[in-house]
């Protein structure tokens, strides 16, 4: 199914040492999470005499009115605060925003070992199971994941890859199960693999080639919007 994404620093298992009354690790972890994706500098250079100056983004701690609310609902073993987590997870300034013809195979292809995205998360000291994606599909026509499929088929042919990859058609929410798979027997090069479907050929159906349209706007509209950390290309 075709639509976007976006990988956020992931706050929801941080909810069960919460209802263990373990105030001190809930704290901590709270702490390192908030800070850790902003360590590295956006950008640096030289500026009048100034050899090297750097711009770094560094979310505020938490006040200390935060950490007493934090306190209470831990000690009393609030239920609610698995919903506070929840929201630090979906509405945080996203890590990246991507999109694909193929939501479930671009996600396998990002926490693949070596993909581009594993190495930029491994930057501010990340892994892709620190993370999570939330995905937004396009209301499609019902014969899309048919048309996906069938260019997916096409493009493989033209690579040399005989053996089909299985599809997987459902919508990942964690994506820790995923497995590290090795497509380099099939001919297909990691980085290749990261824009496998960024390039429709001429003869594509028109619901494949508008659902392509739709996605890249939805794409570039919010990243200009959200600004995410780990986003180079603009389109």
């Amino acid at each position: 199914m075709p639509g976007i994404y976006i990988w956020t620093v992931d706050f929801r298992d941080i909810a069960p040492p919460a209802l263990e009354g373990k105030f001190d690790e809930v704290y901590a972890q709270i702490k390192q999470r908030i800070a850790r994706p902003q360590n590295e500098a956006l950008e640096s250079g030289m500026v009048g005499n100034y050899r090297h100056v750097a711009i770094q983004d560094r979310s505020p701690e938490l006040t200390g009115a935060s950490v007493e609310r934090l306190t209470r609902m831990v000690n009393e073993r609030n239920l609610h605060l698995e919903w506070a987590l929840m929201c630090a997870t979906m509405f945080q300034r996203p890590l990246y925003v991507g999109k694909a013809l193929n939501l479930a195979s671009r996600i396998k292809t990002h926490v693949r070992s070596g993909s581009r995205l594993s190495r930029d998360l491994a930057r501010l000291q990340l892994t892709p199971s620190d993370c999570t994606v939330i995905l937004l599909p396009v209301r499609s026509p019902d014969n899309i994941a048919e048309l996906v499929a069938a260019e997916e088929a096409r493009r493989r042919s033209q690579l040399g890859n005989e053996e089909e990859t299985p599809r997987d058609d459902s919508i990942i929410e964690d994506i820790e199960d995923l497995g590290d798979e090795d497509y380099s027997e099939h001919g297909l090069d990691l980085e290749d693999e990261l824009e496998y479907d960024d390039v429709l050929t001429l003869d594509v159906s028109p619901a494949l080639k508008q659902a392509d349209e739709l996605i890249r706007l939805a794409e570039s509209l919010t990243i200009r919007l959200a600004h995410p950390l780990l986003n180079s290309r603009m389109d």
